[in-house]
């Protein structure tokens, strides 16, 4: 074999293997064009499907039901006098002693004018009426008395007079045992000239009837 046939069979292997290799090439360049072709709505997917096909259906119908509204419990018992006062026991004169009617029974020690010093934010020095309330256990429990209430009015329209926080003051506190009795000292704001007609009334708990005491404070 001559020079010139062993260099020409050699350039015919070159391009056959180019050729197969241009194929090839051709081959995946179409298969990956075929993988990546546009489904039907225009979407693409990564695997020749309609990007639709793989998500989850929209439901229809009715919405779900909601669960139903909690009931409101029943009151255990009665709620129209919830909001309406003790009753108000009739008055009695300052030298006299009022009852309860359980067996708590009250009289007024002393009523006093005299002028108060206020002491805290809100107190205003001035003249007042310094009243000492006895309270006395005659029911067969203890009756707390860090309740107790004790308000005075004074003149014609029985004006609310103000407490005042005046040193000598010492309201109710503790307990109050069967047979026992205690004192309060409260200190008011009442005017010199308007003690005439004086209302002292004294609720010893929640609920109970105001045992109360008028006449003149002067």
């Amino acid at each position: 074999m001559t020079l010139l046939s062993r260099i020409s069979g050699g350039d015919r292997r070159r391009r056959l293997v180019v050729a197969g290799a241009a194929a090839l090439l051709v081959a995946v360049l179409v298969a990956v064009g075929l993988a990546l072709a546009p489904g039907d709505d225009g979407t693409m997917s990564a695997s020749g499907q309609d990007a639709d096909a793989t998500e989850a259906p929209l439901t229809s119908g009715a919405p779900p039901e909601l669960a139903p509204a909690p009931v409101t419990p029943e009151p255990a018992g009665p709620t129209e006098d919830a909001t309406e006062l003790p009753a108000t026991l009739a008055p009695v004169g300052f030298d006299e002693q009022a009852a309860a009617g359980d067996g708590v029974v009250a009289d007024v020690v002393s009523l006093e004018a005299v002028d108060a010093t206020g002491v805290g934010p809100g107190n205003i020095s001035g003249p007042a009426l310094r009243v000492t309330v006895r309270i006395t256990n005659g029911t067969g429990g203890p009756v707390p008395l860090d309740g107790v209430a004790v308000d005075l009015a004074h003149g014609e329209e029985q004006l609310p007079a103000s407490p005042i926080n005046d040193p000598s003051t010492a309201p109710f506190s503790g307990v109050l045992q069967p047979g026992e009795s205690a004192e309060g000292v409260y200190v008011f704001t009442v005017p010199a000239g308007d003690r005439d007609l004086v209302t002292l009334s004294v609720g010893y708990q929640a609920g109970a009837p105001f045992m109360v005491f008028t006449g003149s404070g002067a």
